[in-house]
C-alpha cells in the first residue's frame, strides 16, 4: 500500500491512476457508508475509506480511512493533511483529535481477543501498549510491569514490529503470540530468549497496520483510554499522573 506523504495543511491533487477491479470495489463499498462523497480518488492513492462525513468546516469532510485521519473536498479531488481546531471557547479546542481519539476507542475494542493482557490486582486503568521486542524503551517498560500493575493499571500490548514484517522482531513477536504463555514468551524474548519459530495464525500483521492507522512512529506507543495516544515510555508514577490529568 502507498503511503500518501503530506505536509501539515497543504492540499494535494490526487493521482488519476486507472483504477483496478479492486479499487473500484473498495469504491463501491465504501460508497454505501459515505454517501454521495466520491471515494475512487483516494482508493487510486491507495486509501481505503472508512467514512466520510462533513466536517466543521463548510465543503471539507473528514474522512477515517486505514491510514488515519484526513480532510478532503467534497468532490473527493483534493485532501488535507492537518488539524481543525475549535476557537470560539476560552481556549482552542482539538477537534481532529477527539475523532481519532474515538476511533482508537472504537477500534481497540475490535481487537480485544488478541491482546497479551498483564491484568492488575486492583484495576482502575487499563493502557494499550504498541510494542517491538527489540525496543530497549520497550523492554524497559516490561521491566517495570509490578510497578505499573501495583497502581492499578492493566497493561494490553499489541504488537508493532518497528522493521517491518520482514525484520527479526516481527519473527519473535509472531512466536510470542503462538506461544501457549505468550506472557511468558513476551517476556522471555524482552530478555533476548530464543522461541520455537511460529506456527499458526497471529495478529501481529494486523497489529502493525493498526498502529499506523493510530499514527504510531516508533515504540513504546501508549494509548490511554481516553483514546489520546502517548508517544514513548514513561515510568509507572508518571504515567499514572498523565491518566488521571487526562481524565
Amino acid at each position: 500500500m502507498k503511503y500518501l506523504g503530506v505536509l501539515a495543511l497543504s492540499l494535494v491533487v490526487a493521482s488519476c491512476s486507472p483504477n483496478n477491479p479492486n479499487d473500484t470495489e473498495q469504491s463501491v463499498q465504501a460508497a454505501a457508508v459515505t454517501g454521495d462523497f466520491n471515494t475512487s480518488h483516494m482508493a487510486n492513492m491507495g486509501f481505503k475509506v472508512e467514512s466520510a462525513t462533513p466536517s466543521e468546516i463548510a465543503g471539507l469532510y473528514q474522512v477515517l480511512t486505514d491510514q488515519g485521519l484526513v480532510y478532503a473536498s467534497a468532490d473527493g479531488q483534493f485532501i488535507v493533511s492537518g488539524r481543525i481546531f475549535d476557537i470560539t471557547g476560552e481556549a482552542p479546542v482539538n477537534v481532529s483529535d477527539e475523532i481519532l481519539n474515538a476511533m482508537r476507542i472504537s477500534d481497540l475494542a475490535n481487537y480485544a481477543d488478541t491482546v497479551i493482557e498483564f491484568k492488575a490486582d486492583n484495576e482502575q486503568h487499563v493502557i494499550h501498549v504498541f510494542t517491538d521486542s527489540t525496543c530497549g524503551y520497550c523492554r524497559q517498560l516490561h521491566e517495570r510491569m509490578d510497578g505499573y500493575l501495583d497502581k492499578g493499571i492493566t497493561v494490553r500490548y499489541l504488537a508493532w514490529p518497528r522493521s517491518g514484517m520482514q525484520g527479526r522482531a516481527a519473527m519473535e513477536l509472531q512466536s510470542v503470540w503462538c506461544a501457549e504463555d505468550p506472557k511468558a514468551a513476551l517476556t522471555a524474548v524482552k530478555n533476548d530468549q530464543a522461541l520455537p519459530p511460529a506456527n499458526c495464525e497471529n495478529p501481529v500483521a494486523e497489529h502493525l497496520a493498526l498502529g499506523h492507522k493510530f499514527g504510531v512512529r516508533g515504540t513504546p506507543a501508549i494509548v490511554l483510554e481516553s483514546g489520546r495516544m502517548l508517544p514513548g515510555y514513561l515510568p509507572p508514577e508518571p504515567l499514572l499522573a498523565k491518566i488521571e490529568n487526562d481524565q
